[in-house]
């Protein structure tokens, strides 16, 4: 318990840090006024992963029941703002993002299985850094603040004799953490570098708190792994 309790007083005093260096960097006058202003808009279908940590069972029974990765592709975009400096850019924006997680095949009789998708939705306010490393080649690394706004479960029974299959979306009503973190990386290239550039970039992220609130067993974290389209001015 005094273990977890350092990690999470270490993981919330990073947060503070890295949100302290960006405020920091937008409200320097000197920064600020001597780079561009810009604005674009992002979006990216997904694929979501998830892991888990916590008791060593536990966590053993959740990777056997849960695929790596769910099969649905989500799509996630937003819209930003950010000074530009010529090699280097801060940025930072809103957005609307979707996770998923997926069971296996769960036998229910003979002739039944059942598959059950959660999806949750987050409101997001990301912020970034983007550093060119050459003039079309690029990297962006940084932090996205997550709000959950809805959560569903999808129930999939298949008829294993026929292959006929029915499903059902309810509401989620499990104890999620309200707010997380996620951290960003990708490598971009530029196709189009001219007053409205377009970028293509496939990025990773990872929510680095427990996808459950309270203190449980096992927990879940999220990420993500997405190809990114990004139209900026």
């Amino acid at each position: 318990m005094y273990k977890m309790f350092l990690l999470s007083r270490l993981n919330l005093n990073m947060r503070f840090l890295i949100c302290l260096f960006f405020i920091f960097l937008f409200s320097s006058s000197e920064i600020f006024a001597s780079g561009k202003l810009g604005f674009g808009v992002r979006f990216s279908p997904n694929f979501s992963f998830v892991s888990f940590e916590g008791d060593e069972l536990r966590v053993k029974i959740n990777e056997d029941l849960y695929k790596s990765f769910a099969a649905s592709i989500l799509i996630n975009g937003e819209v930003f703002i950010e000074k530009k400096f010529p090699k280097v850019a801060f940025g930072f924006g809103i957005g609307y993002k979707s996770l998923s997680e997926q069971t296996e095949a769960i036998i229910l009789n003979i002739a039944e299985e059942q598959t059950l998708s959660y999806t949750h939705d987050y409101g997001t306010i990301p912020m970034y850094m983007r550093l060119k490393l050459t003039k079309r080649i690029f990297i962006r690394t940084g932090v996205t603040s997550l709000v959950n706004l809805r959560n569903r479960l999808n129930t999939l029974i298949t008829n294993t004799n026929d292959g006929s299959s029915s499903s059902v979306t309810s509401s989620d009503d499990k104890d999620y953490n309200i707010f997380n973190i996620s951290g960003d990386f990708g490598v971009g290239y530029t196709l189009v570098n001219s007053k409205i550039a377009i970028d293509i970039e496939p990025v990773f992220s990872k929510n680095l708190i427990g996808l459950f609130e309270g203190d449980v067993d096992v927990n879940a974290f999220q990420s993500s792994l997405g190809f990114s389209m990004t139209i900026r001015y």
